[in-house]
């Protein structure tokens, strides 16, 4: 016989599920916990409530909200007679995985390409070495910068490729989800 208990959906396996799955993407857990809480429970949740479900302080969980809430991942709104925010999750998984690796490869090229044009100036300024050695470095910087470009028109089109989900119908919006397609 299965009492109530063992039928209800694990809760507690997939906050952990889903903080396994942000550090494997390279995010923090605790990030990973409070989203995949709001997402599954799909009701708003008190910055204690949240604490509790994931099994940490609330003022870790406050800090990753903040985070999830700069990401548009999580929305905080407040509810009459009480001054706790509750907060509920952006469910457009779709969206919300685009828009973070945009983010940051962006970033990460930006990087590169700054570090590559200081290593550069200084290869300029640099009388260290013979001229044919530094022909050799120059010529591997100036593939390092083609791979660069390549990879920036590569985001260029990742950058694109909300539009093109929507317009073949790829990736779900919540409306969708409801309605069970």
């Amino acid at each position: 016989m299965t009492t109530s208990k063992e039928q209800q959906f694990p809760v507690d396996q997939f906050i952990a599920f889903a903080g396994d799955a942000a550090e494997l993407i390279s995010f923090n857990r605790s990030v990973g916990q409070l989203y995949g809480a709001l997402y599954i429970l799909d009701k708003p949740m008190s910055l204690k409530e949240l604490a509790m479900a994931c099994k940490m302080s609330k003022g870790n969980a406050s800090i990753h909200l903040r985070i999830l809430e700069e990401w548009g991942a999580v929305q905080g709104t407040s509810r009459p007679g009480t001054r706790e925010d509750y907060y509920t999750a952006n469910a457009d998984l779709s969206q919300l995985m685009v828009q973070r690796l945009r983010k940051g490869l962006t970033k990460r090229l930006q990087f590169a390409q700054s570090k590559l044009q200081v290593i550069k100036e200084h290869l300029r300024n640099s009388e260290d070495s013979d001229d044919r050695e530094n022909d050799n470095r120059r010529k591997k910087i100036e593939q390092l910068e083609s791979l660069l470009k390549r990879a920036e028109s590569l985001l260029a089109i990742f950058q694109k490729l909300p539009k093109l989900q929507e317009m073949f119908g790829l990736g779900f919006s919540k409306s969708e989800e409801e309605n069970g397609a």
